[in-house]
């Protein structure tokens, strides 16, 4: 009995869930299809306004005057009817709207009086294709043709103007080689010496003392070789050491010292210019100076300082008289050896490289000789160039007037 009843009641529970159970998928359902419908008619909403909308934007721009296209894009159209998705949504009336019978009476009118000179609508031409107008090159009437195989004729303006050549730049020339010159002093006396400095290359220069027994002969000599030749002029020294021949003193007046000088230059064939023997004094005295470069002048010569005193003023009045001249860069010989001759010849590459230009003096002993003539025949590899004593002179204008001189 009692589990008679438990099955019952087990039953009976079983029913209660299944029925609960039923109502809320009834529920559920119920709520689904609320939401479905909303959804419909929202949709249906839209799709009216949007059908609205299109039936004002077609009934407005339906009747408008025709869409008359450019020459190169066709002929004139019409604008054409929209084709509609649906054709249920869309009315006959909102593409041709119905006129009232007292509209259609007064327009009868219009229509016959104006149907005979213009139709109502344009009748479209058999379209042809055109050439797009922007593609087309500018027509120049003025311009003519001109053949590109044929060169163009110059005018006679531009065939007679000069061709200017460009400037020379100072990067468009070549850097001038270093120049030496040398100057062989104090010839005359010996043969040897006379010998040994007329084999030296004929760049050479040779200053020649007056009054002595090779002198003449060194002259001639150096005048067939073409060679430059100067008066060796004696001149007082501060150490009052013996001038021989031909000598030049500072008590000297202006008579006595152009005298004694004219003699000396008359003395030499072929001279050419003057250059001091000592005259460490007399160089150092403007008077003397000034006579010695008024008696040059006038022969058209050329003064060589040889700048036995730092004090010489020598170049200086020979610039004042208009005078060639230059000044001694380099003694080679005052020490006797091959050693210091060879670090004085250094000295004057030097000063050849640093100033361009560079004028050595030497003497005829056996040493200098000895070397100049090993060493003068290797100066491509020093980079330098031995040329002519008048290479180096430099000419100033006389700044003194006529009655000063």
């Amino acid at each position: 009995m009692v589990k008679a009843r438990l099955f019952d009641f087990k039953k009976f529970v079983v029913f209660v869930f299944c029925l609960h159970a039923l109502l809320g998928c009834a529920d559920e359902l119920s709520r689904t299809l609320d939401r479905s419908e909303d959804v419909v008619i929202s949709n249906v909403e839209i799709a009216v306004l949007e059908d609205d909308q299109v039936t004002e934007k077609d009934n407005e721009t339906f009747f408008e005057e025709p869409v008359v296209l450019p020459v190169h894009l066709g002929p004139l159209l019409a604008p054409q009817k929209k084709e509609a998705t649906n054709a249920s949504s869309y009315s006959i009336g909102s593409y041709f709207p119905v006129l009232s019978d007292d509209a259609v009476a007064s327009d009868s009118a219009v229509s016959a009086s104006s149907s005979q000179s213009q139709p109502l609508l344009e009748t479209a031409e058999p379209w042809s294709p055109a050439i797009v107008s922007f593609l087309d090159a500018p027509i120049d009437r003025e311009s003519k043709y001109v053949n590109p195989l044929t060169k163009p004729e110059q005018s006679h303006e531009s065939s007679k103007k000069e061709v200017v050549p460009a400037k020379k730049l100072a990067v468009d020339s070549h850097p001038k080689m270093p120049r030496i010159a040398i100057l062989i002093d104090d010839l005359g006396y010996n043969r040897q010496g006379m010998d040994s400095s007329l084999m030296l290359p004929t760049e050479v220069a040779l200053a020649i003392l007056p009054s002595t027994p090779f002198a003449t002969q060194t002259a001639l000599t150096a005048q067939k070789q073409k060679r430059i030749t100067l008066l060796h002029a004696p001149m007082e020294n501060q150490r009052e050491l013996k001038l021989g021949p031909g000598g030049l003193y500072a008590k000297m007046t202006e008579h006595e010292l152009k005298a004694t000088l004219s003699k000396d230059l008359d003395g030499l064939p072929g001279i050419q210019g003057v250059n001091n023997h000592m005259g460490s004094l007399l160089t150092t005295k403007a008077d003397s100076m000034k006579w010695v470069m008024e008696t040059l002048k006038g022969r058209s010569l050329f003064f060589i300082d040889s700048l036995t005193s730092p004090k010489s003023v020598a170049k200086k009045t020979a610039q004042e008289y208009g005078l060639d001249t230059v000044s001694r860069d380099v003694f080679l010989d005052n020490i006797r050896t091959e050693q210091a001759i060879d670090k004085q010849f250094s000295r004057l590459l030097k000063l050849a490289r640093q100033h361009g230009s560079a004028l050595a003096i030497g003497h005829p002993y056996p040493e200098t000789m000895a070397y100049l003539k090993k060493r003068l025949n290797h100066l491509e590899q020093d980079g330098v160039r031995l040329v002519r004593l008048s290479d180096l002179l430099t000419t100033s204008p006389s700044v003194l007037t006529p009655s000063e001189q």
